[in-house]
């Protein structure tokens, strides 16, 4: 399995590719706690318009893991009960960027799903009013353990 990270600092960008290899220790099971935030409006998804995809930044809470050691391709999208399937993947294909989104001091990695891909997650809810949802992303660490974080977002199925 192959991980693309891309770093950013300042004006710098680094593309990381490393290979993963099987049968890492997982020594913890425990779960790290994650702030999910969005940037740039998207705390709000509008299905019916807008950006073909919503993004997501994982920062560790408490410093209680590196954002790089995340295995992109365990990162999973829920939202229960509100639509026909409990999770979506992250498409791992993807190059994910790790930076300090909102200048914290901490780094975070960023998510971003297509919004096509997400409507299973919330084809329960119905109307032209706007909805009030949690969000939940975990996943798995490469170094052992997983994360997970949830995030109340606004959601317009109609445009």
């Amino acid at each position: 399995m192959r991980k693309s990270v891309l770093l950013k600092t300042g004006s710098l960008a680094v593309v990381v590719t490393t290979a993963l290899l099987f049968g890492w220790s997982t020594q913890a099971s425990a779960q790290f706690s994650a702030r999910l935030f969005t940037t740039g409006g998207n705390n709000e998804i509008h299905f019916g318009s807008g950006a073909a995809s919503w993004c997501v930044h994982v920062e560790p809470t408490g410093g209680a893991f590196d954002v790089t050691n995340i295995d992109a391709c365990s990162v999973r999208l829920s939202s229960p009960p509100n639509g026909s399937v409990n999770e979506i993947a992250y498409d791992c294909t993807k190059t994910t960027v790790v930076s300090d989104s909102d200048g914290n001091g901490i780094q975070d990695i960023q998510f971003c799903f297509v919004k096509t891909a997400m409507h299973p997650l919330f084809d329960n809810l119905h109307g032209n009013s706007p909805k009030t949802v949690t969000v939940f992303v975990t996943g798995n660490l490469i170094t052992g353990g997983s994360f997970g974080g949830s995030l109340t977002l606004t959601l317009y199925l109609k445009s």
